[in-house]
This record gives C-alpha cells, sequence and structure tokens, in this order.
C-alpha cells in the first residue's frame, strides 16, 4: 500500500510540473506582440519546446538511471520552473527559440521521471494511479492559467510575473519531489523503459496489472524512435487528431481568443481553465468511465466531442462560444491517448515497448508539426481556418476507435 505522504507527494510533482505551463499559456499573446512576432514566427518558436522535449527523451534514461528517481525529480522540475524565466528575458525570436530549447530538455527530463516514480507506485500498489496523476497534472496547468491571466489582467509585465512565480514553482516542487520515496541509484530498472515510452499521458498503459510466468518482458534497449508494425498502424494514427487539437489549444488558444476575439488576460485565462478542468475531471474519472462504458465506445465519443469541440471553437462568433467549445474539446482529448497506449502495450506480437515506443513517435511528431502548420495555415488563411483544420483530422479517431479493442497480453518490466 502507498502511504499518504508518497500520494500526495506525486500528485503534488504533476501538479506544480504543470502549473509552469499553465503560467505560460495565458502570456503567450504578450511574448507574441513584445517581439513582433507573425503566426508564423510565433509557430516556429513553440517548434522549439517539443524538440528540446524530445531531445531530454532520448537522453533521460541514461541520466536518471544516474541519479535515482527522486533526485531527478528534485532537480529537473526546478530547472524546467527556473528556465522559463528565459522566454520571458528573450530580446528576439533567436534567443526565444533558444529559452524554449532548454525548457523543452527540462521537462523531457522531469516528464520522464515523474511518470517512472508514478509507475512504480503503481505497480507496487497492485491498482490504478496514472490517471489521478495526470488528473493532477491537468489541474495544475489551469492553476496556473488562472494565476499568469489574473497577473497579465493585473498589469504586471511577463517578466515581473516569471521572475518572482517560477521561482516560487521551483520550491513547491522541489518540497514535493523531496517528500518522493528515497531510491537508491539504479534502483529501479524500469527508468530505461519509461524514457522511450513515456510521454505526458501515455503512462496509463496497465502496468498496474498482476505479472505472470506468461508476461511479455519489456526490452530497456528499445529505440525511441521505433517504426510501427503493421499489426498497429492504424493503432498510431487514431490519436494524432486528439493530440494535435490538445496542441493547439495549449499553443493556439490564447492568441485566437485575443487576435480574433479580442479578449483580454482572465478571459483567456478562464476560457483555457475551463478545457484543463473538463480534461481534469474526465482523466480522475477515467478509469471508472472506461470500465463502465468500454474503451471503443469512450474513444468514439471522445472522437466526436473533440472534433464538435475544436469546430466549435473556431467558428465561435463570441465569447461564451469559444469558452463551450473548448469545455467540449477538453472532455475529447482527455483520455484517448491513454487508452491508445493500453491498446498498444497490450497488442500481441512485438514486444510491449516496441509498440508503445512507435506509437510515440508518430503521436509526437503530431505535437511538433501542428505549432508551425498551423501558424503558417493562419497567416495564409486565417487563424479561424487554421484551427477548424483540426477537426476532420480528429474526426480521424471516431472512424478508428475500434483500433483500442482487440487481444491483449500481460506487461511486466523486468
Amino acid at each position: 500500500m502507498h502511504s499518504h505522504k508518497a500520494l500526495l507527494a506525486i500528485f503534488g510533482v504533476f501538479f506544480f510540473e504543470s502549473s509552469v505551463l499553465g503560467q505560460w499559456i495565458p502570456r503567450i499573446p504578450d511574448i507574441k506582440s513584445a517581439l513582433n512576432l507573425t503566426d508564423g514566427t510565433l509557430g516556429i518558436a513553440m517548434l522549439m519546446m517539443p524538440l528540446g522535449t524530445l531531445f531530454g527523451f532520448s537522453i533521460a534514461g541514461r541520466v536518471i538511471e544516474q541519479t535515482g528517481l527522486r533526485n531527478a525529480c528534485r532537480l529537473f522540475l526546478p530547472a524546467w520552473a527556473l528556465l522559463f524565466v528565459g522566454p520571458a528575458l528573450a530580446q528576439s525570436l533567436v534567443q526565444l527559440c533558444i529559452a524554449m530549447v532548454l525548457s523543452g530538455l527540462a521537462v523531457g527530463m522531469t516528464e520522464t521521471a515523474m511518470n517512472t516514480e508514478a509507475a512504480r507506485l503503481e505497480n507496487v500498489a497492485g491498482k490504478r494511479l496514472m490517471s489521478r496523476c495526470h488528473g493532477f497534472w491537468s489541474l495544475g496547468t489551469m492553476f496556473g492559467a488562472l494565476i499568469g491571466g489574473a497577473l497579465a489582467q493585473a498589469g504586471y509585465s511577463v517578466v515581473e510575473h516569471f521572475l518572482v512565480v517560477m521561482p516560487v514553482i521551483a520550491l513547491c516542487g522541489y518540497a514535493a519531489a523531496t517528500a518522493l520515496p528515497i531510491l537508491g541509484k539504479g534502483a529501479d530498472p524500469a527508468v530505461a523503459v519509461l524514457s522511450t515510452a513515456v510521454v505526458r499521458d501515455e503512462a496509463t498503459a496497465r502496468l498496474d496489472e498482476p505479472v505472470d510466468s506468461t508476461a511479455v518482458e519489456i526490452n530497456p534497449a528499445t529505440d525511441i524512435f521505433r517504426l510501427p508494425s503493421r499489426a498497429i498502424v492504424l493503432l498510431c494514427l487514431m490519436p494524432i487528431g486528439i493530440m494535435m487539437v490538445e496542441g493547439a489549444f495549449i499553443d493556439w488558444s490564447a492568441v485566437f481568443m485575443r487576435d480574433v476575439l479580442a479578449a483580454g488576460p482572465w478571459v483567456i485565462a478562464v476560457t483555457y481553465s475551463s478545457f484543463s478542468l473538463i480534461m481534469a475531471s474526465v482523466r480522475l474519472a477515467g478509469d471508472t468511465i472506461t470500465t463502465n462504458f468500454g474503451e471503443m465506445t469512450v474513444v468514439r465519443v471522445s472522437g466526436l466531442a473533440s472534433c464538435a469541440g475544436v469546430a466549435l471553437f473556431a467558428l465561435s462568433p463570441s465569447i461564451p462560444w469559444a469558452f463551450l467549445g473548448a469545455a467540449l474539446s477538453g472532455a475529447g482529448v482527455a483520455i484517448v491517448f491513454p487508452l491508445a497506449v493500453s491498446a498498444a502495450a497490450n497488442r500481441p506480437g512485438r514486444c510491449a515497448a516496441d509498440n508503445v515506443a512507435a506509437l510515440n513517435m508518430i503521436s509526437f511528431s503530431a505535437f511538433l508539426v501542428a505549432p508551425p502548420v498551423i501558424g503558417f495555415m493562419s497567416e495564409a488563411f486565417g487563424l479561424r481556418i487554421a484551427l477548424l483544420g483540426l477537426a476532420p483530422i480528429a474526426f480521424l479517431t471516431f472512424l478508428l476507435s475500434s483500433e483500442v479493442s482487440g487481444q491483449r497480453h500481460q506487461i511486466s518490466i523486468r
């Protein structure tokens, strides 16, 4: 059984890690204005953090094996918060891009460490924990966005905001990570696995099921870049639209609200918070929802909700309609990717890590491609059309929903 302290600690790590991102979201329009960026150049800057994150994923296994999970969280979570002061201090597009790459590197290390620790706690308990962890992640983005929006509305500059708030988050994150259980260096061999098999939501793979002698071992040497087998190609395509919709709300919702709907900072923060709150609520109830209705039904409804939500948001004539579209999109994107990872990890054929790594590569590529594509499309056709273009891609999730069903094998981390 987990101690109450360990549960609060891991929930706190997820919460404070995401609150950094939440602070950033309502300030993106201010950064765009301060540096005189177009939608296209802003898209390029947005691309830099995922690139840094991808590099962080690629080296995280070796680093964390040396530091241990707890120390990795204690080091990289505060580093993630403090490095994010960099974008606020940037005086040019080049400086902004460099700051975003460094921030992405830190969050890649943090994501790997905290998800691996959560998976370890989940395995020890023999019951699900990940949905709640990622529910706290969504609550953290909501909290951060509300704080950031309030400070922006009050007239504080991005520099003033980040120089005060980011060190506070760093201290809180360090305290939460310090409360995690102590493990020796190299004590958790799952680190090498999860560093290649985890992005933020994928850790909900069914690592909590009992292990028996027929379980399939995960290969620690699996590359992060792994082409999918024919058996999972359609499964890998299924969540792409969902991932792009979530990324679009993170990167572009604030710009859309200000530039298209003339919303103020506080309204922007509240609208994004509605997206995060609904997403958090669905995630916290995700295991129960899936148990009651089944994976395929949940994915179908989620695909339709995401498609309708982003279309409503893109076409919204006023702020209340945008608010509704954001909430509907939040419900749609909440638990599709975790279910896809569970299906990939349990799909017969290749070992679980190979399947999950292939799914990661394709899904994370959607994150990499979406920001600049939306920026370039916005310059050519307008931001409404650029965001609306995500609706048919999100509908692909509905069409391929049957891919989450199928034969499964059990997973063991050795």
